[in-house]
């Protein structure tokens, strides 16, 4: 038996995520990026996380030839940005206090966490790539903020967990 396309996307759909958007600078200096939901760790010794941008992105190939990029975990007040980082053919850093991570990624100010990456390695995923990153910087700023959660097409504040 054959699982339809549709039945898988509406399986993965049910499942929530956190949302990221991931940065990186292109050859000429032009910030790129995208929102996704595909991203997790990997390893603990060495520090490997992984994303998977599709490779009909329009960032693909800055994103994937990139020595460094970043990735923003969102809080449940940024669903604005996963939106705006969502979108094709615009300038994604418009409205947005920039600055640079220590190896020289994006920055995003005001995001849940921010991980500056070292390319690691890209595997063929189908129509998407794996893009694994090596974690040389962390910054987690307030750890008081809800995650932004993404399932059935849509995004929201994760209602906090704590007890």
């Amino acid at each position: 038996m054959t699982v339809s396309q549709d039945l898988f996307k509406q399986t993965m759909g049910s499942f929530p995520t956190g949302v990221t958007v991931t940065t990186a600078y292109t050859a000429d200096g032009q910030v790129v990026g995208m929102t996704a939901s595909a991203f997790s760790s990997v390893s603990i010794d060495p520090l490997l996380v992984l994303m998977c941008p599709a490779k009909d992105a329009e960032c693909y190939s800055a994103l994937t030839e990139a020595a460094y990029f970043s990735i923003h975990l969102l809080a449940g007040d940024q669903g604005p940005l996963a939106w705006q980082f969502a979108k094709s053919d615009m300038d994604k850093t418009e409205g947005l206090t920039l600055s640079q991570g220590p190896n020289g990624s994006p920055k995003i100010q005001g995001c849940l966490a921010y991980l500056e990456c070292r390319h690691h390695a890209l595997y063929d995923g189908g129509d998407h790539g794996i893009l694994v990153g090596e974690v040389m910087h962390i910054e987690l700023p307030d750890t008081d903020r809800d995650p932004l959660v993404y399932c059935k097409s849509a995004l929201g504040p994760l209602p906090s967990l704590r007890t």
